[in-house]
């Protein structure tokens, strides 16, 4: 059985250096089915944005993070749909998580939140932190480049409707992680109680506009038309290079007043296979197209792969 021992040493080595962090920004559409999951990678920094259906969402972790990193510095859990949060239990066993960031007014009675609820609270008693973001509340991922002594950075902004307050500056250097926040909310079983009979709906997504150097990406959970309208009548938009599509593609949401401001150069929309919704809709496609809007989908391409330097990006998964 030696030589297999022989033959593994290459082969961990090859994974190790396919692995290894870049400095490049990696915005990788998980293929999860009918769902979402998208990982932010920086470095040794990592962003998960949703968890998809189901234990799919390991399979992305896996291939796309170090072998050896098994710590997610932030998840944010857009809203809690099934097909947003099914997965989070699976991740939760399998990496460490920093911080949490979902929306604390929601609730939704199902089989999979019960089992979210209870994966956070285990989390919570073992250092994660979880926070309800508000307006305005920034990310930041930050390094210094050992050549130049310049720093790059990903920064990422909430853009949840809600009232603004202001945040209090928070500065967690050993992870090279800054987060403005506001007073901690110390959750308990009794605190989850307290919010049955609240509603989880679409339109409580959490939205995150990031910025990497001068790539500006959109992440819109599954809002809806409305709340498209709220961000619209709030100023709260720009024009982004890169846009992952509301709800999957549904007719309910990118109404057209919406793309018109935002006019991705390329829209990432994440739908399973033949699903029953028949997601993503004709209309949104029309709509896509018409502001010219390159469209890249799950349900037909698979994991969608895209690297950025901050100034120009490339998808080396994708032909």
């Amino acid at each position: 059985m030696k030589w297999l021992f022989f033959l593994l040493i290459p082969y961990l080595l090859w994974r190790s250096l396919q692995q290894w962090p870049s400095d490049h920004l990696q915005i990788i559409t998980c293929d999860v089915g009918q769902g979402d999951a998208i990982l932010l990678q920086f470095l040794s920094l990592q962003l998960l944005i949703d968890a998809g259906p189901n234990e799919q969402v390991l399979t992305c972790l896996e291939e796309n993070m170090p072998m050896w990193d098994k710590r997610l510095e932030v998840v944010i859990l857009t809203h809690f749909d099934d097909d947003h949060i099914g997965g989070f239990e699976s991740v939760a066993k399998s990496y460490q998580i920093s911080y949490v960031f979902l929306p604390l007014s929601e609730y939704k009675e199902s089989v999979v939140y019960i089992e979210m609820q209870a994966a956070l609270l285990a989390l919570q008693s073992i250092g994660t932190r979880l926070k309800e973001p508000f307006l305005g509340q920034q990310i930041f991922f930050s390094e210094f480049s050992l050549t130049d002594q310049s720093k790059t950075q990903l920064s990422c902004v909430f853009l949840t409707p809600f009232q603004l307050e202001e945040g209090e500056y928070l500065s967690l250097e050993e992870n090279g992680l800054f987060v403005y926040q506001k007073t901690e909310k110390k959750l308990t079983q009794s605190s989850w109680d307290s919010l049955q009979g609240k509603i989880s709906d679409n339109n409580g997504s959490i939205v995150l506009f990031c910025q990497f150097i001068d790539l500006k990406m959109l992440f819109v959970g599954d809002l809806d038309s409305t709340r498209e309208q709220a961000l619209y009548d709030m100023s709260l938009l720009t024009r982004v290079d890169i846009q992952k599509i509301g709800h999957h593609g549904s007719k309910s949401s990118s109404s057209l007043s919406f793309m018109e401001i935002l006019r991705p150069e390329t829209s990432l929309i994440s739908c399973g296979k033949n699903n029953k919704f028949d997601h993503p809709h004709q209309e949104t496609l029309d709509t896509l197209s018409a502001l010219r809007s390159v469209v890249y989908r799950t349900d037909l391409v698979g994991q969608i792969k895209i690297n950025t330097d901050g100034l120009k990006y490339w998808m080396p998964s994708v032909e």
